[in-house]
């Protein structure tokens, strides 16, 4: 596994946006920080954004980090659905992709993972850890066997991952949707 701790552009979600034909760039995804899995194509499993400094309440940068969180992370579930969409549904269940929000005095630790079709809730986790990362790596690497033995079974006649993961994905603009994600703000703060 690689963290970079620097500002980097979430490939996933460029990815995505490409795959809808967005490619000018406008829409590229920064994250102040990655995990990327190394022997996994660098699939992206944790993004990292922080929103303020200590004890400072900018609350519309923070609520704009976690909206753009939020599509980051399904970038990340559509990304390795489709790298590996010949995996099994139940094994994709198993997945967890991760995001650590720095703001105020606290970090906060969510997870993403779908546990019915079309259905990607994000839970907050109740303590900071990413000790399930090797659990984690073993469900990807388990749908990487999935994906190679169903690609070698042309015949296969099991449903692509895709066909379960497929979120509206958008490009957020700081400029352009601070201030509507700003009006919304954060529920687990009203």
């Amino acid at each position: 596994m690689t963290f970079l701790p620097e500002v980097v552009e979430l490939k996933a979600m460029t990815t995505q946006l490409r795959n809808k034909g967005l490619i000018d760039g406008r829409y590229k995804y920064q994250s102040d920080g990655l995990i990327c899995v190394d022997d996994l194509s660098g699939l992206e499993t944790l993004l990292t954004e922080i929103s303020s400094g200590y004890d400072s309440s900018d609350d519309s940068k923070v609520s704009f980090d976690h909206y753009k969180e939020v599509f980051g992370m399904l970038s990340m579930m559509r990304t390795i659905a489709q790298k590996y969409n010949k995996g099994t549904f139940d094994t994709f269940r198993k997945l967890k992709v991760y995001f650590l929000h720095g703001h105020r005095n606290a970090i906060l630790h969510w997870s993403m993972s779908m546990q019915t079709v079309g259905v990607l809730p994000m839970n907050k986790e109740q303590r900071v850890r990413y000790l399930d990362g090797a659990e984690n790596l073993q469900v990807i690497r388990q749908l990487k066997e999935e994906h190679k033995a169903a690609v070698n079974r042309s015949q296969d006649c099991k449903p692509s991952l895709l066909s379960f993961v497929n979120p509206s994905i958008t490009g957020l603009n700081e400029g352009k949707h601070m201030s509507i994600v700003a009006e919304e703000g954060l529920y687990e703060y009203a």
